[in-house]
C-alpha cells in the first residue's frame, strides 16, 4: 500500500476495458502510456484493450465533486504509440475500426 497526499501529488485514475489504475503522471496523456507500459508488463498478451480509456484528475476535494465531471477520454491505439508499441498500436487500431 502506498499513502498519496492528492495536494502534493498528479494522480490520475485510468480506466480501460475490464482494468484500472492509479497513478502519478504530469499529464493525462502520460497517464494513459504509463499505465499500459505496466499493465502490458504484468498482463502481457492476456491484458483486454478497448478503442477508448478515460483519465479523471484525482484532486484532495475529490470526494466533494462529482468525480464525472471531469473525465477525459483517449484513443488507445494512439497511446500504445505514445508508449513505444508502434506494431501494437496499429494492430488495435486496424481492429477497432473495423
Amino acid at each position: 500500500m502506498e499513502f498519496i497526499n492528492l495536494s502534493k501529488k498528479k494522480c490520475y485514475l485510468v480506466r480501460c476495458s475490464d482494468w484500472s489504475t492509479i497513478i502519478e503522471a504530469d499529464n493525462e496523456s502520460e497517464a494513459c502510456s504509463l499505465s499500459l507500459v505496466e499493465m502490458l508488463a504484468e498482463e502481457g498478451k492476456g491484458l483486454k484493450l478497448s478503442p477508448v480509456m478515460s483519465t479523471t484528475r484525482l484532486l484532495a476535494d475529490i470526494m466533494d465533486e462529482e468525480v464525472e465531471q471531469d473525465v477525459s477520454y483517449h484513443s488507445v491505439s494512439r497511446m500504445l504509440a505514445n508508449a513505444g508499441f508502434h506494431e501494437l498500436s496499429s494492430n488495435v487500431k486496424t481492429i477497432f475500426e473495423q
